[in-house]
């Protein structure tokens, strides 16, 4: 199986950080619908599941609603910056002399931001029970798990740096024997 290189996952990372940004002006948050009055009818069935499938429908489709800048206030600066960060910490780690500090920028600031997007995910600003989701924080939140997963892989990866060959230098040969004459008899021909 294929993996994607490390300049891919940069590159994804770097992408995923701007949709975030660029979700922050996509809804968000819409007021929720009004439940209608249980009224039982002859051979209707309604049921939490109708309304759950009507309500996954307006959250993905209706375009209605109050942008993340509006809706999440000084919060939506917040996650923009460390969307940033984590955009900055993945240009950083292009350079290998930047490299250690890009990677801390990116693997705490996708964290950060994918932690903050889950939250106001799960629990959006106001009384929970006014509001619903719309496609933003749905976009925002695929996009959040996509920069943590590029932002873990290209943090992992081995360092850059640039390690100059060196050239191959054969050793000096040993010294020839010398060969002491002292205390040894001459040879036989003399």
């Amino acid at each position: 199986m294929r993996t994607l290189g490390f300049r891919t996952h940069v590159l994804l990372s770097i992408a995923a950080a701007a949709v975030i940004v660029l979700t922050l002006s996509r809804p968000w948050y819409a007021e929720a619908p009004q439940a209608p009055p249980d009224e039982p009818g002859i051979g209707d069935i309604n049921g939490p599941l109708n309304g759950l499938v009507d309500g996954v429908q307006r959250w993905v489709t209706s375009p209605d609603g109050v942008s993340g800048w509006e809706s999440l206030g000084t919060s939506a600066y917040a996650m923009a910056a460390l969307t940033a960060l984590a955009a900055i910490g993945a240009l950083l780690c292009i350079v290998p002399a930047l490299q250690s500090l890009g990677r801390d920028l990116l693997r705490y600031g996708s964290l950060a931001t994918v932690a903050f997007a889950a939250w106001r995910l799960l629990d959006p600003p106001g009384d929970n029970a006014l509001l619903e989701l719309r496609h933003g924080a749905l976009i925002a939140i695929a996009a959040a798990l996509m920069l943590v997963t590029c932002g873990m892989a290209t943090a992992a990866a081995p360092s850059r740096r640039r390690i100059t060959p060196q050239s191959f230098a054969a050793p000096a040969p040993p010294p020839p024997p010398a060969y002491s004459t002292s205390g040894s008899a001459p040879p036989p021909s003399s």
